[in-house]
């Protein structure tokens, strides 16, 4: 494996040799051991009914075209039967449209198919629902097109690793499926396109099928390769084929100047200082002509009310295979946009999107919905400062005992610090047995000085199979009064690197993130581009949401008998799915158990007397709950 691993002597007094910042690009090459080959099953997932699609099958992933029970998107659009595909625009570099489709080694929650270090074989799959292919011949130039890029602004994959095209005869064949394309793993500056023709007799049939499928590491946030404007149609000649698009290629995250969320109250005590001036987006001409006049615009919207600013100029001339940029006036001449700090007291949500005139294939088959001529985002005012777009792209660690790693915000005005939001990418290793402490600093000269809040209470990375990129509330043991530049952030108990969420988005580091190499050390400014996911969680004036300090660290949690000889039972209240663990006193972790319910049972009969520290997390909202059981 190509571990970028350095090794790390930090113990007290001796001398620091090679620890450092690191940011695993999410990239390795390791040893792949047959014996941890996987061979997944592949069912179908799909929630559509109907028969078989018709051609043209088009997807360029600005639509979630997967399985889902969500009413707000269509069954018309869905064009997969299962959804082990992770559809994004956080991923790519200049995608030729907005949104693709990654195959990585993480399944359709976000959890790693096998979290074992050398773990490897088949992950993903990316199935099309069926399609009739009846009546068409060899000479009917029948070909499935589509664009990859490998690594993008994730993790290459290795040369062992491949991406497979796979197609499925209904009827006849040795094999129901068959592979008719296939790549080793690489890294690539762009999008290649590829062609492959369905001219077998097998293939010619009504119910006929394609997937795509990654060969990876299986234990995380790995080997990615991303997918866009997949097509399949009759009459294609791969020499002359255009594609007759204008569109989007990267996706903006917010309209505030440095950050991409904040506390709404906090906000509100300045709203024009907050906001951007002026905002640029990224466009791509497809088509092998010239495009003309292509005119754009962005929306805000709130509760039903839509603001439309569309641009008082369009871009005349576009040449053919060209990237371009489009300016906007956010909050400056003539729009002058402010988020409307009228709306609510205590939270609020806004929906922006930005547009162009559409043009592209068969862009009227998707009337109502987003698709690539069109951005949205959500632009997120709660309790909490952010300056990632919530995706990790990345992972950062630091390698040495006792390093510590804090992130600056400057706050708008006084405020309670509740806890902390960080969110810890799966890689490589499950590391939900280690510990760190949580720490706040004052300022010092621009740096990190003197602790603020004592915190003694150990907490390990928290790992979720509810989706991807979730953060978890870490509380501090006891809420702070705050104000002007803070900075939040842990210490780590030994050399282990917990692998905090980089986002490759934006780009904070830089001037806000520090760290230090163990005890004794200097703080330094970190060198590594990105965001790393650290978030500050404030009680900012909140009255229906988390208006006091019990309402966000606690559920309503009971252990008895306490103190106990033997067992304890333990409850929280509504049914939930919960991670309990169990700490000694030394922070080492002796028990643990992921539950659904809202009760259960634990025997601790075989442990030495003590104190002992019950963590209870919340899947679903990330709270964690603490409680201390004697055992007698």
């Amino acid at each position: 494996m190509k571990h970028l691993l350095l090794s790390v002597l930090a113990i007290f007094s001796f001398t620091l040799v090679w620890a450092q910042e690191e940011e695993k690009p999410l990239w390795m090459d390791i040893q792949k051991a047959e014996h941890f080959k996987k061979e997944r099953q592949f069912e179908p997932k799909s929630d559509r009914g109907g028969g078989s699609l018709s051609l043209p099958f088009f997807d360029d992933f600005s639509t979630y075209s997967l399985p889902t029970s969500d009413p707000d998107i269509p069954a018309s659009v869905q064009r997969w039967e299962n959804d082990y595909a992770r559809i994004n625009c956080t991923f790519p570099i200049l995608a030729p449209t907005i949104g693709v489709a990654t195959l990585d080694g993480l399944d359709e929650t976000g959890y790693p198919y096998q979290f074992i270090e050398d773990a490897y074989g088949s992950a993903d799959t990316l199935t099309s629902l069926p399609i009739d292919l009846s009546g068409l011949g060899p000479d009917d130039n029948v070909y499935l097109t589509f664009f990859y890029q490998g690594k993008g602004r994730g993790n290459a994959p290795d040369e062992q690793d491949s991406l497979l095209v796979e197609f499925f005869a209904p009827i006849g064949g040795d094999q129901p499926w068959s592979t008719v394309w296939s790549i080793p793993g690489e890294e690539t500056d762009g999008f290649t396109a590829v062609f492959i023709p369905v001219d077998q007799s097998i293939h010619l049939q009504n119910g006929f099928k394609f997937r795509f499928r990654n060969y990876s590491t299986l234990s995380g946030n790995l080997d990615h390769w991303h997918i866009d404007y997949v097509f399949m149609n009759n009459n294609i000649d791969p020499e002359n084929f255009d594609y007759f698009e204008v569109a989007f290629a990267e996706c903006p995250n917010t309209l505030l100047q440095n950050f991409t969320s904040m506390p709404w109250t906090h906000f509100q005590s300045n709203p024009s200082q907050f906001m951007r001036n002026t905002i640029a987006t990224t466009q791509r001409n497809l088509s092998s002509s010239q495009a003309d006049n292509v005119t754009s615009g962005f929306k805000v919207e709130y509760d039903g009310m839509v603001e439309d600013y569309q641009n008082d100029f369009s871009i005349i001339v576009v040449q053919p295979n060209e990237l371009f940029t489009t300016d906007y006036a956010i909050n400056s001449a003539p729009n002058d946009f402010v988020f409307d700090d009228t709306v609510s007291d205590t939270t609020a949500t806004f929906n922006v999107s930005f547009y162009e005139d559409p043009i592209g294939i068969l862009a009227d088959q998707k009337i109502g919905v987003p698709n690539n001529d069109s951005l949205v985002f959500q632009q997120v005012f709660q309790n909490y400062y952010a300056y990632d777009d919530g995706s990790a792209e990345s992972a950062y660690n630091l390698n040495v005992p006792g390093g510590r790693v804090a992130m600056q915000y400057n706050i708008a005005q006084p405020d309670t610090l509740l806890g902390i939001f960080m969110h810890f990418t799966p890689f490589q290793n499950n590391n939900d047995q280690e510990n760190f402490l949580l720490r706040v600093y004052a300022n010092n000269n621009g740096f990190p000085g003197d602790e603020l809040v004592d915190n003694f209470q150990f907490h390990s990375p928290q790992y979720y199979t509810n989706g991807y990129d979730p953060f978890v509330f870490y509380p501090l043991d006891d809420p702070i009064e705050v104000d002007g530049t803070i900075y939040v952030g842990f210490v780590q108990d030994s050399n282990t690197e917990l692998n905090l969420g980089l986002d490759k988005n934006t780009n904070a580091n830089p001037s806000r993130l520090f760290f230090q190499l163990g005890l004794g050390g200097q703080w330094q400014s970190s060198g590594i581009e990105g965001s790393v996911m650290i978030r500050p969680v404030f009680k900012s004036g909140m009255t229906n949401i988390w208006n006091n300090v019990e309402e966000v660290t606690e559920l309503p949690v009971e252990v008895y008998p306490n103190p106990t000889q033997n067992g304890v039972n333990i409850s929280w209240g509504e049914f939930a799915t919960v991670q309990l663990e169990l700490y000694d006193a030394q922070g080492r972790k002796v028990m643990s158990d992921r539950f659904s319910g809202s009760q259960t049972t634990w025997d601790l009969s075989f442990l030495d007397n003590g104190i002992y520290i019950l963590q209870i997390l919340d899947d679903k909202t990330g709270m964690l709950t603490t409680r201390r059981i004697l055992k007698q």
